[in-house]
C-alpha cells in the first residue's frame, strides 16, 4: 500500500507530583529494594483495603490536596498516599482517583512492578485511591545526572514509555517517577491518565528505540470486553476504547519497525520470549 500510515495515540496528559515513603513491619515482606511489594502485590493490596486508618495528614502540596495516611492491622503498620479526586475536568485534562487504580491494574497486567500497589479506599465517607508510599526513593529529577545508562536501565525506560503509551501519559517528566538505590524505577502520578483521544503522529519521539518483546506480546490478547470486565467502573467506555486503539497503533508501529530494521534492531537482545505469529 502506498502513502503514509497514520498511527493514533493519546494527547499529552499532565501528571501530578507525589512523594514516596512506606514503612512496613512484617518481616516476611521486607526486601533490599525499595520495591518491597514485588512478589507480594496481592498481600499489599489486602493490607491497604482492610487495614484500619489510624492517622491522616494533609500534605499541603499537590493540586489535588493528597493526604498521607497511616494504617494498622495487627502488628503491621504501613503508610500510603490517599487521593479522593472527583472525576471531572481539571484545567485541560480530565482526572480522577479511578485512573490511579487503573494504572496500577495495567502495570499488573504487563508484569512491570513499577507502580506501587493502589486500591480504592473509603475514608471518612470519601472514596479515593490509596497507594503505597515507598521508602528509599528519590525523584529522578534529583539524580538524573548520575543515571547508569546500562542495558538494564534502557530496558526499564522502554517499558515505562510503552506503559505511558498504553495509558495515555505523554507528559511524564523527571518529577513523575522515582528511582531507588539500585536504579529500579517507581512510577507515580496517574490521576490524569487514560485520555479518550488517540493521536500518535506528533508523539513518535516519545516511543523507545527498542522494545521488550514480552511486554508487547502480553497486551495482544486484550479486547474491549476483557478490559471492560477487568476495570469495571474505574474507566469510562471511551477510555477503554482508547486503550485498544492505542494498543493497536503501537503494535502496527512496532511491526513496521521490525519490517524496516530487522528483529535484532527492535527487540532487546536478552529477551528470550518467542514472538507469536
Amino acid at each position: 500500500m502506498g502513502g503514509r500510515r497514520r498511527f493514533t495515540l493519546p494527547v499529552a496528559v499532565v501528571l501530578v507530583v507525589a512523594l514516596c515513603i512506606l514503612t512496613l513491619t512484617a518481616s516476611h515482606l521486607e526486601a533490599d529494594s525499595a520495591k518491597i511489594w514485588t512478589g507480594h502485590a496481592k498481600e499489599f493490596e489486602e493490607l491497604l483495603e482492610n487495614a484500619e486508618v489510624t492517622a491522616i495528614k494533609d500534605l499541603g502540596s499537590g493540586a489535588n490536596n493528597p493526604k498521607r495516611v497511616t494504617l494498622q492491622q495487627g502488628e503491621r503498620t504501613l503508610r500510603g498516599l490517599w487521593k479522593p479526586i472527583t472525576r471531572g475536568p481539571k484545567e485541560w485534562a480530565w482526572e480522577s482517583y479511578e485512573t490511579e487504580v487503573a494504572a496500577y491494574q495495567i502495570d499488573r497486567m504487563l508484569g512491570l512492578d513499577m507502580v506501587p500497589p493502589t486500591v480504592v479506599k473509603e475514608i471518612d465517607g470519601q472514596t479515593g485511591s490509596l497507594q503505597l508510599w515507598v521508602d528509599g526513593c528519590r525523584l529522578y529529577e534529583d539524580v538524573e545526572g548520575d543515571a547508569h545508562k546500562t542495558v538494564s536501565w534502557e530496558l526499564q525506560m522502554s517499558r515505562m514509555r510503552v506503559f505511558d503509551t498504553v495509558i495515555g501519559n505523554w507528559d511524564r517528566g523527571p518529577r513523575n517517577y522515582m528511582v531507588d538505590d539500585d536504579w529500579n524505577i517507581v512510577l507515580i502520578d496517574h490521576s490524569q491518565a487514560f485520555s479518550s483521544s488517540h493521536y500518535l503522529d506528533e508523539q513518535l519521539d516519545k516511543l523507545p528505540p527498542r522494545f521488550d518483546r514480552k511486554q508487547i506480546e502480553s497486551m495482544k490478547h486484550w479486547d474491549v470486553e476483557y478490559l471492560s470486565f477487568r476495570f469495571g467502573r474505574l474507566l469510562l467506555t471511551p477510555q477503554v476504547d482508547a486503550i485498544i486503539i492505542r494498543r493497536d497503533a503501537l503494535l502496527r508501529y512496532v511491526d513496521d519497525l521490525v519490517e524496516n530494521r530487522g528483529d535484532e534492531n527492535v527487540w532487546f537482545a536478552d529477551d528470550k520470549t518467542t514472538r507469536k505469529q
